[in-house]
């Protein structure tokens, strides 16, 4: 498709463009609230397509429509757009018809369509060179750019990015300058040139720090964090994606840009087998995606997700999550993801030795993988053919001496068939005559076996069926309990707020805490095979580091976790839990008050028949005549009981450190 349009129509129609715009926006505001009080942007701007004819505005208004359902919905936003630009086409408006094609080739790029993105990328360059539109110059060449890069063409990439960056520099365009640099600096990364796209990346933190611009600060931070993290520097990398995270909180760009950071921070945490942690960045990566309705990233969040769930071995959550991916890719055409998922599915049945399922799925991916590998390569594809096109005449006629050779050795090769046909033929009627009387004996056995085999099985079946059923009711009475704990829990957070005593507030508070640690528990318990016994590091890991993420001072803390991996019953468990929970946050409100550092220390240990636990911290020391017995403090009383309630001993040391020592019996393993 191309566009002509002569220079006097091109200026007329702007300002007829602008005028009826402005028109549009007076009358909106003139209509009466009860139209339009109550519709949404969308259903506002449906209803003035509704009512006008004319071809600018409908233009304005679908290429509107298609802006606020990119994210959510790329197939509407592209039947919007494509609207916009038939509208922009039959007013004759050239910018228009540049802007819609830029947002095609847009949503194209969303969805992975490489191909179709570079196609209408390269007609909106067309006519933007056409206007000498150099600000749209630049802004197509940074989007071919960024096409190019995920094709991992990027001698082409940085081409156009260079293209970018040049018009850029000339328009004096600080944000746009910074932006082309640090995708500059993502070239060099591919490349493994990482000390040059370290020096492109901090002059795009410069630029943006001198126009104040913190949303592009945010996207330079990340842009070096992803540079530590090809590098293998863990610790570096960590660090920058939290300053980018930061930023973006600044700027109030919660949504899709932290998603990405926090994915990132999960992919650090992923490569160290590192998976609760993971698995926490990655929930809160899906809930900021979600947060702005993008269903690319939420979609992404999903999938490392599905994946770190089946590295835990947590199979029923990796399925769930690996399902949800499947029919969101499906829908919305996401083909990488598609193969991904497939896959992961492909391991998974492999892991259970169903093979078949196995196998189907690994077919899938595959399939999508070289339909995929055909998109990017289609034009290397063409070259090829007119090359094979040049060399068929010559392989043809070297084909043709090749056959009269083939000929000869045919017709000798069938005459020795022959002949030992007939020998064969002989033996194997021979053989065939024993294996008849012993067939038949065969299958009187077989016959026999088969119905012995048979019953057998059905009544395994019937085994196996009585115990998923056992299984599932016991999984899904802890399900409706981790339920009813969490509404306790959200009650009791409502409540807290609608007070205005501190103490009641602070009190109810803690009470949600207490509630939130058994809820966890029930959590762990409903996605465990064993819903009798659980994990003691897998519980007291998670929950310890879900508390201290809780408290403003938790970069004061340092935490050292010593707890041996043993199975404790589920009435054990829920009780120290608790009792952790008290003691953890005891040390943080009143140990490590301001800017005072130091530790807590966490160790869990069994010694033949007894089980201990000692907290220790270095934090503010308690009074020189503080006596449990005379204590006022609840936590502290609360924690007595639960030791008698386990029939254990219960010790507080106050020399260089408060420690908390508990010893209790254990018993037996259900």
């Amino acid at each position: 498709m191309r566009y002509h349009f002569s220079n006097s129509l091109y200026y007329f129609h702007i300002f007829r463009q602008y005028f009826k715009m402005i028109l549009s926006v007076f009358v909106f505001l003139m209509v009466p609230f009860s139209l339009f009080g109550a519709l949404s942007e969308i259903d506002s701007l449906q209803q003035l397509i509704m009512e006008t004819s004319d071809d600018s505005l409908l233009g304005e208004y679908y290429l509107r429509l298609s802006v606020l359902t990119d994210e959510t919905e790329p197939e509407a936003s592209i039947t919007f757009i494509k609207e916009a630009l038939y509208h922009f086409t039959q007013a004759e408006f050239p910018l228009g018809c540049a802007r819609a094609l830029n947002g095609i080739g847009y949503n194209y790029w969303l969805m992975g369509h490489y191909t179709e993105a570079i196609n209408y990328y390269t007609e909106a360059l067309e006519i933007y060179e056409s206007l000498n539109d150099q600000s749209g110059i630049a802004r197509v060449a940074n989007n071919l750019g960024a096409i190019y890069w995920g094709l991992n063409n990027y001698n082409k990439a940085l081409e156009y990015y260079q293209m970018s960056l040049e018009i850029r520099q000339a328009l004096n365009d600080h944000k746009g300058i910074a932006i082309v640099l640090n995708n500059i600096g993502l070239v060099y990364q591919a490349w493994n040139f990482f000390d040059q796209a370290l020096e492109y990346h901090h002059q795009a933190v410069a630029i943006a720090e001198s126009i104040n611009d913190l949303e592009t600060m945010a996207y330079s931070y990340y842009t070096i964090g992803l540079c530590f993290d090809a590098q293998k520097q863990i610790d570096k990398a960590l660090e920058y994606y939290r300053i980018a995270y930061d930023g973006y909180l600044k700027a109030g760009k919660t949504g899709g840009a932290t998603s990405i950071v926090l994915r990132g921070i999960g992919d650090l945490f992923y490569q160290g087998n590192q998976y609760e942690e993971a698995l926490y960045y990655y929930r809160k990566a899906l809930s900021d995606a979600l947060l702005e309705g993008n269903i690319f990233r939420a979609t992404h969040a999903r999938l490392c997700m599905a994946k770190t769930f089946f590295a835990l071995d947590i199979a029923d959550s990796a399925r769930y999550y690996s399902q949800i991916v499947l029919e969101t890719a499906q829908s919305q055409k996401y083909d990488q993801f598609q193969r991904d998922v497939f896959y992961l599915l492909a391991d998974m049945e492999a892991l259970e030795e169903n093979y078949k399922e196995a196998l189907t799925y690994f077919k899938m991916a595959t399939a999508i993988q070289d339909s995929i590998f055909n998109k990017e390569k289609g034009l290397q594809f063409i070259e090829l053919q007119i090359q094979y096109n040049l060399d068929k005449k010559e392989r043809e006629n070297e084909i043709l001496r090749k056959d009269n050779e083939i000929q000869m050795l045919r017709i000798h090769r069938e005459k020795i068939i022959r002949n030992s046909l007939i020998g064969s033929t002989l033996l194997i009627l021979i053989v065939l005559g024993i294996l008849y009387q012993q067939g038949r004996h065969l299958k009187q056995l077989n016959k026999a076996m088969a119905l012995e085999i048979q019953e057998r099985k059905a009544a395994e079946a019937q085994i196996a069926s009585l115990l998923k059923e056992k299984e599932l009711l016991l999984k899904e009475v802890h399900h409706r309990i981790k339920n009813n704990l969490n509404t306790i829990q959200s009650l009791l957070s409502l409540q807290a707020k609608s007070l205005s005593d501190p103490h009641a507030k602070e009190a109810l508070k803690e009470a949600s805490s207490r509630v939130q640690t058994m809820s966890l528990l029930y959590d762990r318990l409903y996605r465990s095979e064993n819903v009798q016994t659980y994990s003691t590091h897998a519980y007291f890991s998670s929950l310890i580091q879900e508390l201290i993420h809780v408290f403003p001072n938790r970069d004061q803390v340092t935490l050292k976790m010593e707890i041996e991996d043993f199975k404790l019953p589920v009435t054990n468990l829920s009780t120290l839990g608790i009792i952790l929970t008290e003691l953890i946050t005891n040390a943080m409100k009143y140990g490590f008050p301001e800017d005072r550092k130091g530790f807590i220390r966490v160790q869990l240990y069994q010694r033949e028949d007894k089980i201990i636990l000692k907290l220790c911290n270095n934090g503010a020391a308690f009074p020189k005549d503080f006596s449990l017995d005379k204590s006022n403090g609840f936590g502290l009383q609360l924690v007595s009981m639960l030791v008698q309630e386990l029939k254990g001993t219960f010790k507080i040391h106050t020399d260089e450190e408060v420690c908390f020592d508990i010893e209790f019996p254990k018993q037996g393993d259900k």
